[in-house]
């Protein structure tokens, strides 16, 4: 224990040591046969006046595609632009040989909106935040 030291910091750490935990990482990904290349894939909608109005940020990772973020304007809301954007990325998804799609989302976001794509709830973190809970949700592509 001598040949060692912990380090606290506050916030996060240089950029130089984020890397080296970084490299150990890929590197043991790489061992395990499962090399890592994350793309990050995005769709926009924008209104006549080049306005965004809504949007899609996805990431393909081997396998599959995690919906990061997906958001639609409120007065867009109901009109069938969510389930659009998320269908193109869907396509986009098993054109680049994925086989799953997934996310995450509060119950005061759109679990509704997911399940009616065809996702199904996976996994429940409960009383986060307090009352609430992160939901996770999959679907099978092709």
């Amino acid at each position: 224990m001598d040949d060692f030291r912990l380090e606290k910091i506050k916030g996060e750490p240089k950029a130089e040591d984020r890397q080296a935990m970084v490299n150990g990482m890929l590197a043991y990904h790489a061992s395990k046969g499962h090399p890592r290349k994350k793309e990050i894939f995005s769709i926009i909608l924008r209104d006549k006046n080049n306005s965004i109005k809504g949007m899609v940020i996805v990431s393909f990772l081997w396998n599959g595609m995690h919906i990061d973020s997906l958001w639609i304007d409120e007065t867009l809301r109901g009109k069938k632009w969510g389930g659009l954007l998320l269908n193109m990325a869907e396509k986009e998804a098993i054109k680049r040989g994925c086989s799953v799609a997934y996310t995450d989302t509060f119950t005061w976001q759109a679990p509704k909106f997911y399940e009616k794509q065809g996702y199904k709830l996976y996994g429940k973190l409960k009383d986060f935040p307090k009352d609430n809970s992160l939901l996770y949700y999959a679907k099978n592509l092709k």
